[in-house]
């Protein structure tokens, strides 16, 4: 697994285990940032960013394909709202999370976007911050194949002097391709940035404020109890501990 994967499962286990709702994705902050940079806080936010994807579901919609489903959190509430979901996920332990909370006739799949093959087709295919991690050319075939009638993406894109991994494109990259394949019109697109960034105030209070003495103290005292065994934690993981505290 990745390091990256393996960051994902833990942020989604915690939303599961402090909010009971298992979002994974970033928190809508419409009035800017809140007075207190608390859990809490962020919880709201992350529910507030919920309530605006479901309002971008275009009308007409009954069967949605969740690119990405992560707990199924999104999936459930969409769910209990009357829509016909179907997940797919690569990771087993996001979906085996999901499975334990979603009705049992939601199929939960283990797999890339890029690898799924299906005989139907979905009124709307929507990724919540997913459609970065997949080739931008791909995820554009499979979504020519799979939308019926609609694609929602709420995502980010990196800026031009930002290096990419292959996969993440900048805004410009993704509309040039959306217009050369001619498959699909663009009916609104929306920069959340400024609603979105309070997030990173939030969590960067909670990392420096709480996390990091928290995990200063825990390295110092097995250090005390166990010098030799946090001498090789250090030597194999202490650029990652660094980041962390």
């Amino acid at each position: 697994m990745k390091f990256k994967d393996f960051q994902l499962d833990v942020e989604a286990t915690v939303a599961e285990m402090l909010f009971g709702h298992g979002h994974a994705h970033y928190g809508y902050w419409p009035d800017g940032s809140p007075e207190q940079l608390t859990v809490e806080a962020l919880g709201r936010a992350q529910s507030a960013y919920f309530e605006l994807l479901a309002q971008t579901i275009p009308e007409g919609t009954q069967s949605i394909l969740d690119v990405g489903s992560g707990t199924g959190a999104n999936a459930l509430e969409l769910t209990r709202r009357g829509f016909a979901m179907e997940c797919l996920c690569p990771s087993e332990h996001l979906n085996s999370l999901a499975r334990a909370k979603l009705p049992e006739d939601v199929a939960v799949h283990t797999l890339k976007f890029e690898d799924f093959e299906s005989d139907k087709q979905f009124d709307t295919c929507m990724f919540s911050e997913s459609f970065h991690y997949i080739d931008l050319h791909k995820a554009l075939a499979q979504l020519a194949r799979y939308a019926g009638k609609n694609v929602v993406i709420f995502d980010y894109f990196r800026t031009a002097s930002e290096e990419t991994d292959g996969t993440r494109g900048t805004h410009a990259e993704f509309t040039q391709a959306l217009a050369a394949q001619g498959v699909f019109d663009v009916v609104s697109d929306r920069d959340m940035t400024p609603a979105i960034m309070p997030t990173f105030e939030v969590l960067d209070h909670i990392k420096n404020h709480h996390i990091r003495p928290l995990l200063l103290r825990a390295r110092q005292g097995l250090g005390e109890s166990y010098p030799w065994r946090m001498k090789l934690a250090n030597m194999l993981f202490g650029r990652r501990l660094d980041k962390m505290a």
